[in-house]
């Protein structure tokens, strides 16, 4: 790979939250659920850890997934 690439690539890796565990629609969110990874930016940044505590999720995510804070839903419910 071409170094300037490789340099352009890095500068847009930042840390983001992925599902530790399968998150099933409904789910009230808890800090166990979550890993922090690094990588092209795809979810959650993990200082928004507690918006997502004791929340329910809208989808379902899969394990080593993302989710996205649309896909929270907001209390109370609508």
């Amino acid at each position: 790979m071409n170094s300037c690439l490789c340099v352009q690539k890095k500068n847009l890796w930042r840390r983001y939250f992925g599902s530790k565990v399968a998150i099933s629609k409904g789910t009230v969110l808890s800090p166990d659920m979550f890993v922090v990874k690094v990588g092209e930016p795809k979810g959650i940044p993990p200082e928004n850890m507690q918006n997502l505590v004791g929340k329910k999720i809208k989808v379902d995510v899969k394990e080593d997934d993302n989710a996205n804070i649309s896909d929270m839903q907001t209390f109370p419910p609508k």
